[in-house]
């Protein structure tokens, strides 16, 4: 009996000693894990219904990538309920890693799990309420030591609940003195920890938001430098190549992206990668235009336009920024209202100021000319379009006659696109020195080592070409920050890595490359350029600074995993786009200037951006509508059916129109498709833009029939054209002569055979018996007389 009452006691203190620790275990576990936050216990709410992750949502407005001493943490952001049901007594928290993330992979883990954290601020403890109470008793021991310190806030713009369907805001500060972590030793205290914004209910935790700080206890150590290249291009496809001033205006205005580069600018060190279509599109829009009509300004339209083919060459510096690639050919629309003219002459001197304003920036930056349009130029490599690439490389002369410093010499493929024959290719082409990833030619120290390399261009090592190395992480994260609507998260996490790569070699100099997303600039732009700027570990440097950097040794030569490139059809359209317009701009009287604006319409479909952003399809679908509406542009009149007499020389009258902006040198063949007709070609002909011109055509009838002929314009090279007419021509004898002739001649024959038989019959007779009665009257009158 004692030995079971024994068992009994034993099995009920091991029950409850299993419970107790079972409690234990659980209720940490479901403060830390964000499946378990995201429901209760049974996995429903108390409504009974089951919250997702995506149901409450955290989103960070600010995030403050880096704390000293005597700073604050201070994140903000905003809660969003999209439920149908209220959040009631909601918890909010921020935790912070209980170790220093100090390389890339622990802060990449600590986007995934945040289990290793410690609460540094909550709304219970440091809500208004909370705060309230601490205040009293801070009064109090001031009293006693004159002594306070500042204390740690949590503000939200709601109360008891979160209502269904709603957003709250909130702010969390910490001063640096209660973030708990050390002063002494900085060296070894300093580093990247990661923040946790949590929110929780009874239930558990309900969302939950990450970011990064930086502890920096003023440690002493070299810094790293950092050479930050931001692109300065407008991608779009444009009909003519040339940006519209409405699109400049916008892009200059505030919240533009040329307003942000301006931004960026401001930022020493910032190097630019310039797009020669840039300077061409200011120089074109600021330009006086000329009092003749045929060289006003034509009006633009967002869709790709016959008309927005040409652009009019203005100002007395067009020719020397591009020879060519303006033709004053060309007209326009005329006939502005006066306010019309006082808008455009308003918004001419702001591109203008703005213009001149950047030119002065700029010349205090590193300047690198794209190519025009910042193509892809591994992908015009790979294709039939290398000559479009070549075209490309030489328009960045246009960068360097109004920045005389620019760089011409620096290619920059899209990362991990290069391959070593094109490396060869680049050095033909006059480039010293290439813009490559770190996945291609990876470090050999195993660490983030210096961006300024060499590699062999030549599979006998004879010959090499200067690299430059981008950090792929940083680009990247870079350019998440660039995508997203809430870029504090992002831009806390670029910083931290920065701070993660200085932790590699905290006594040892090196100079990273991080350029910014190869695609119009925004201002989540100056934001990054300028948190990266200003962290304390970092010194900002320029890219000249950097090709001054004696060259590490690095890896050789990789292929790209999985590069970006335009498709094959992509490619395909354009080329043959390119083909058939080029053989059409022969009938243009400036030819070498109507080729220019092609190959700056297919280089804006060739952008990187437009290969980042997998369309370049649609680009080049554009390109070839763009290209069928300008050769629809010359066409001919329909004409009726002519009648023409056999075995006479005439002109048959033919009506050219020429709705393009550019004149139109050609000639009128007529081709009959019987012989029953001879007809001429005409003589060369300059038909103006926008106007039409009648020709006539020599023609000449050799014999009765209906003709159906084809009239063709045909350029001075012997080109035609595609919009061709036809014309049916009946050839018939002279009938108006033959019938007056043949009524004449018949009129004088029945005049001569009247005249005949009249002759013919001569005087009447007299029959005998009247002459015999005649005779004896006579003879009785004489006789009487007797």
């Amino acid at each position: 009996m004692k030995l079971i009452s024994r068992t009994r006691f034993l099995l009920a203190l091991l029950s409850t000693v299993l419970l107790l620790a079972g409690s234990v275990f659980v209720f940490p576990l479901m403060g830390v894990s964000p499946a378990a936050g995201s429901t209760a216990a049974d996995g429903t709410s108390p409504d009974g219904s089951t919250p997702s992750e995506s149901d409450v949502s955290i989103t960070l407005d600010e995030v403050t990538p880096w704390v000293d001493e005597k700073g604050t943490l201070t994140v903000r952001g905003m809660i969003t309920n999209s439920t149908d049901q209220v959040i009631s007594n909601p918890d909010l928290s921020l935790a912070m890693s209980t170790q220093k993330l100090d390389s890339g992979r622990k802060i990449q883990s600590w986007k995934t799990d945040q289990s290793q954290n410690r609460s540094i601020a909550d709304l219970e403890n440091n809500g208004p309420a909370a705060r309230k109470k601490a205040k009293k008793a801070q009064k109090s021991a001031q009293d006693t030591n004159g002594k306070s310190d500042p204390l740690t806030a949590v503000d939200t713009t709601f109360d008891d609940e979160i209502a269904a369907g709603s957003s709250s805001e909130f702010t969390i500060s910490v001063p640096a003195e209660q973030l708990g972590l050390r002063k002494s030793s900085p060296l070894s205290a300093w580093g990247p920890r990661g923040l946790s914004v949590q929110l929780g209910d009874a239930t558990g935790r309900l969302a939950s938001e990450v970011g990064f700080s930086t502890w920096y206890p003023s440690p002493k150590f070299d810094k790293t430098k950092i050479s930050i290249l931001a692109p300065v291009t407008l991608p779009a496809h444009t009909a003519d190549g040339i940006i519209d001033p409405d699109d400049l205006d916008k892009a200059i205005g505030k919240g533009g992206s040329l307003t942000a580069i301006m931004n960026v600018l401001d930022t020493p060190g910032v190097g630019i990668a310039l797009d020669p279509r840039i300077i061409a599109s200011f120089e074109s829009a600021v330009a006086e235009p000329s009092g003749d009509d045929d060289a006003s300004e034509p009006e633009k339209s967002g869709e790709p336009s016959p008309q927005d083919t040409e652009t009019t060459a203005k100002g007395s510096d067009a020719p020397d920024i591009d020879p060519g690639a303006n033709s004053n050919d060309q007209g326009g629309a005329d006939g502005l209202s006066a306010d019309e003219a006082k808008a455009q002459k308003e918004q001419r001197k702001r591109l203008d100021t703005w213009y001149h304003d950047f030119l002065d920036k700029a010349e205090t930056h590193t300047v690198i000319a794209l190519p025009y349009g910042d193509p892809d130029q591994a992908s015009l490599l790979n294709s039939d379009l290398k000559s479009l690439g070549t075209f490309a490389q030489k328009q960045r002369n246009i960068v360097k006659k109004v920045l005389p410093k620019a760089k011409t010499d620096i290619a920059w493929p899209i990362a991990g696109s290069a391959q070593r024959d094109q490396l060869d290719d680049f050095a033909e082409a006059g480039d010293q020195t290439v813009i490559l990833s770190n996945t291609q030619q990876p470090s050999l120290a195993g660490i983030h080592d210096n961006a300024h390399s060499k590699t062999r261009i030549t599979a006998d090592a004879q010959s090499s070409i200067d690299t430059l190395i981008t950090d792929s992480a940083l680009a990247q994260q870079s350019a998440n920050i660039i995508g997203s609507d809430h870029p504090a998260s992002g831009i806390s996490e670029l910083v931290a890595t920065t701070a993660a790569i200085q932790a590699e070699t905290p006594y040892r100099t090196r100079h990273l490359l991080l350029p910014m997303p190869r695609t119009a600039a925004s201002a989540d732009w100056e934001n990054t350029v300028k948190a990266v700027a200003d962290a304390p570990w970092v010194d900002p440097s320029g890219i000249d600074d950097l090709l001054d950097t004696d060259a590490v040794p690095r890896g050789l030569l990789q292929s790209g995993a999985d590069p970006k490139s335009i498709g094959v059809k992509a490619m395909q359209s354009l080329a043959q786009t390119r083909a058939t317009q080029k053989k059409f701009n022969s009938v243009f009287s400036d030819t070498a200037s109507a080729n220019t604006r092609l190959d700056r319409e297919l280089l804006s479909c060739t952008s990187v951006a437009w290969t980042l952003g997998g369309n370049a399809k649609h680009c080049a679908d554009g390109a070839r509508a763009s290209s069928e509406k300008v050769r629809n542009s010359l066409y001919l009149e329909k004409g009726s059916s002519v009648l023409l007499v056999t075995g006479e020389k005439t002109t048959i009258p033919v009506t050219i129109v020429n709705d393009s902006l550019a004149e139109a040198t050609m000639s009128i063949r007529m081709k009959p498709k019987t012989p029953q007709l001879r007809a001429e070609s005409t003589e060369t002909v300059v038909v103006p833009a926008q106007e039409t011109m009648r020709v006539d055509v020599p023609v000449e009838g050799l014999a009765n029939a209906d003709v159906p002929t084809t009239i063709e314009m045909v350029a001075t090279d012997d080109v035609v054209l595609p919009k061709n007419e036809t014309l049916l021509v009946r050839v018939r004898a002279d009938w108006e002569n033959i019938g007056t002739a043949v009524v004449g001649l018949a009129l004088a024959a029945v005049f001569v055979i009247g005249l005949i038989k009249t002759i013919s019959r001569g005087r009447r007779k007299i029959p005998e018996q009247q002459l015999a009665d005649a005779m004896a009257r006579a003879k009785n009158d004489e006789s009487e007389t007797r």
